[in-house]
């Protein structure tokens, strides 16, 4: 089975909500936990892993903070296993732990090396793609070989199917592989420099154009950083990124159904996030919503026993805020169902829920309503 490998950075209360939801999710479905945790919430976040994980957890606090591959390297020596679970916090399971499980199982009974378990509907690459490049349908996941005979098909399939992203289920062997390659003995990070080549080149020929002078830098060991060398996300790769991982040793997986979900990006499918499919945030109320503009204010009149559903979803892709709604009764009395929870909301009282999670005003008595719904898209 895979060890459970966390190098995350945790400063946002948000964040160490996440942490809190998502790591509890994973509880009881591995015997290895490899674990870093950075930021101004680390101490409160490594108590609650030990709660969660007790002596199978190994814990690297006294490790540097200012380059990730370097640290990552230091406690991949330790693992044990022959695969490791990513674990990123704004990641939820939504599969079951038998699922999952199955997952874990059966990637080292195939010798897999990688298999994103996140962005299933906008996945860049599926199960329907493969059988060009030599897929094979397994019980949990379909597998291929990205070798260098078929990775010009594969940039035709998916131009931007990544060869490694951070959620995932990696091989110690492909894991290392990845981090060698960007460890070079001087990681240079200019925001200036990377803002530029932003601007003048669209992505991912930006990337393109990065990869290309550190292939240049590699001899002197530089390495030009497109994320400050503290952040994992230097080590993603894009498929023409991967000329140094030798690729054709590798066997990669796509899972049959969704494992994870990000909590707020749709990446490019409609209805792909926790927020989209009402499963996100985790209390139903909102303090207020003045962060955010709103719509028109809407009268409302519901007899007695009558409902409104009041859902309402953003349009927008990567949302900052969820959408949430403003109930004021003007007249008579009503409740207010939501995530299995109830209130109560009388004449003269204001109310705010997320509008995401599905909210049912039921009239309790005549009543007359106000409603306005709140969203950054306004």
């Amino acid at each position: 089975m895979s060890a459970l490998f966390i190098n995350i950075k945790i400063d946002r209360h948000e964040q160490r909500d996440l942490f809190k939801v998502t790591l509890a999710d994973l509880r009881g479905l591995f015997d290895e936990c490899h674990i870093k945790i950075r930021g101004v919430l680390a101490p409160e976040c490594i108590e609650y892993a030990k709660l969660q994980f007790g002596s199978v957890a190994s814990f690297y606090q006294e490790l540097q903070e200012e380059d990730w591959v370097a640290a990552s390297l230091d406690m991949l020596i330790q693992v044990k296993s022959r695969s490791v679970f990513q674990y990123v916090e704004d990641h939820k399971l939504v599969a079951s732990h038998q699922e999952l499980m199955k997952v874990l199982a059966e990637f080292d009974e195939r010798e897999l090396d990688y298999l994103c378990y996140s962005f299933f509907r906008a996945s860049q690459l599926d199960g329907e793609n493969l059988l060009p490049l030599g897929g094979r349908k397994k019980n949990t996941f379909n597998e291929f070989r990205p070798n260098r005979s078929n990775m010009e098909l594969l940039s035709k399939i998916s131009p931007g199917y990544f060869t490694f992203s951070l959620t995932s289920i990696v091989s110690v062997s492909y894991f290392r592989k990845l981090l060698l390659s960007s460890n070079a003995r001087r990681k240079v990070y200019s925001k200036v420099i990377t803002g530029v080549l932003s601007r003048i080149f669209d992505y991912p020929n930006n990337r393109m154009v990065v990869y290309r002078l550190n292939r240049v830098l590699r001899p002197i060991e530089i390495t030009l950083c497109i994320y400050p060398p503290g952040s994992p996300l230097n080590i993603e790769r894009i498929w023409f990124e991967s000329e140094d991982l030798h690729l054709d040793e590798s066997k990669f997986g796509i899972p049959v159904q969704e494992l994870f979900a990000n909590y707020d990006d749709d990446n490019g499918a409609y209805g792909e996030s926790l927020i989209k499919k009402g499963l996100y945030p985790f209390v139903v109320q909102p303090r207020c919503a003045k962060s955010m503009r709103a719509s028109d204010m809407q009268q409302l009149t519901l007899e007695p026993g009558e409902s409104f559903d009041c859902t309402y979803y953003s349009r927008r892709g990567r949302i900052n805020s969820a959408p949430q709604i403003e109930l004021m009764v003007m007249e008579g009395k009503v409740s207010v169902h939501c995530q299995g929870a109830e209130f109560q909301v009388e004449t003269g009282r204001c109310e705010f829920f997320y509008s995401n999670l599905g909210p049912i005003i039921r009239c309790e008595a005549g009543a007359v309503i106000q409603i306005r719904v709140f969203d950054e898209i306004f």
